[in-house]
């Protein structure tokens, strides 16, 4: 289970992410949705500590992930980068497992 409550980030001055929360239960489909420069991308690489949250709290199964080390927290967490990072001939679960 993740859970962000109230996370934010900014960059020069500009809210990158502003005062997400979002509950992601166990094996259940969540989709973060929206226009591009919206944050999703940001959000997410805060969930894997390649960003760190200006505010708030993201928890990984009742963890709160700053207790955890970055690269323990990374190899345990699957994360595919659209684009540059995925094989076009490649289905979805194919580039997932790669």
């Amino acid at each position: 289970m993740v859970v962000l409550d109230g996370v934010s980030k900014s960059f020069n001055g500009h809210k990158a992410v502003d005062n997400v929360s979002l509950y992601a239960r166990e094996k259940e489909i969540t989709v973060l949705l929206g226009t591009s420069g919206c944050g999703k991308t940001t959000t997410l690489k805060m969930v894997n500590r390649l960003i760190e949250p200006d505010s708030g709290t993201i928890r990984i199964n009742g963890k709160n992930i700053k207790d955890a080390n970055p690269d323990t927290l990374r190899r345990a967490i699957g994360f595919v980068m659209q684009h540059a990072g995925l094989f076009p001939h490649y289905t979805v679960a194919r580039n997932i497992a790669a």
